[in-house]
């Protein structure tokens, strides 16, 4: 989801801070361009699928495309559920979900996701639909919601277009961030990996996951988010996790959510000082 979701829904989810590298071959003429091409399974020729690929990503990519090695490289930041160990959605409430108003446009995107580009759609909802599990209409007389690589839904369309939006709204938040992660003390400071290390990490075939907080920090540091709303928030991943640990499952994951709790623990106290100390310069100038 996007981060901003995350923010408006942090009472509901813990999340983490998801970097992604989005590769892509530089020129259609060049046999690594066939073989993406052929793992997309876009319903359109290889360079116009390049075109819509490059076009689809610079939408939500938080930096102008890279050049590495004849490939283009586009990197994303967006928010990622944390696992809770029970191999569901932790909105589920029983078989229905429970914040269906306010669900990210990532579920209401399902299974026309709004990252994917749109000739690539057919091959993602045919996987989808033949899940086991998965209660799909496929019979002749099911509505159309796909015609080659344009989305007939007007409902999807609709969702698709705002998460289209909301990651322009996202930009500057992102781009911040990666400015931090460009040079090695600051990003160091912000406790950010450095954009060499995410690369690094890609390349090795690992994704960069961090906890949410970093970002809130980050949002906070340019007037994104107040100091009221960041403690806010705080405070409702606290609650999250304390409740989760008596679930938690696996050793793995409650140490997990121990070091989570110790990381929000630590923001709050800070927060509580710096609230006294506010209130203790104020009584000063009032006397």
């Amino acid at each position: 989801m996007e981060l901003s979701e995350a923010t408006a829904l942090s009472s509901h989810f813990i999340t983490s801070l998801l970097f992604k590298i989005h590769s892509l071959p530089a020129s259609a003429r060049s046999a690594s361009a066939v073989e993406w091409w052929r793992g997309e399974g876009s319903r359109i020729p290889l360079g116009p699928a390049l075109k819509e690929a490059r076009r689809h990503l610079g939408h939500f990519a938080s930096r102008p495309r890279t050049k590495i090695g004849g490939r283009q490289i586009f990197v994303t930041l967006s928010a990622i559920v944390n696992d809770d160990g029970q191999g569901s959605c932790p909105a589920l409430s029983g078989n229905l979900c429970s914040i269906y108003d306010a669900r990210p446009l990532t579920c209401r995107t399902v299974p026309m996701h709004y990252s994917r580009a749109p000739s690539t759609l057919g091959r993602y909802i045919d996987s989808f639909t033949s899940t086991p599990g998965y209660r799909c209409d496929t019979t002749p007389s099911a509505p159309m919601v796909l015609n080659g690589n344009e989305v007939l839904d007007p409902l999807i369309c609709e969702h698709r277009n705002q998460a289209i939006e909301l990651a322009k709204i996202d930009r500057t938040w992102k781009k911040h961030m990666l400015q931090l992660m460009d040079d090695d003390k600051q990003a160091g400071a912000a406790q950010l990996p450095t954009f060499k290390a995410v690369i690094e990490n890609a390349n090795r075939g690992y994704f960069t996951q961090l906890p949410m907080i970093v970002a809130w920090r980050a949002a906070m540091r340019i007037g994104l988010l107040s100091s009221a709303d960041f403690t806010d928030i705080c405070r409702k991943q606290l609650a999250l996790i304390k409740a989760r640990l008596p679930v938690s499952g696996t050793a793995e994951l409650s140490a997990e959510l121990h070091d989570l709790m110790a990381l929000y623990q630590f923001e709050l106290a800070a927060a509580e000082r710096r609230e006294e100390e506010t209130h203790s310069l104020m009584n000063r100038s009032r006397n």
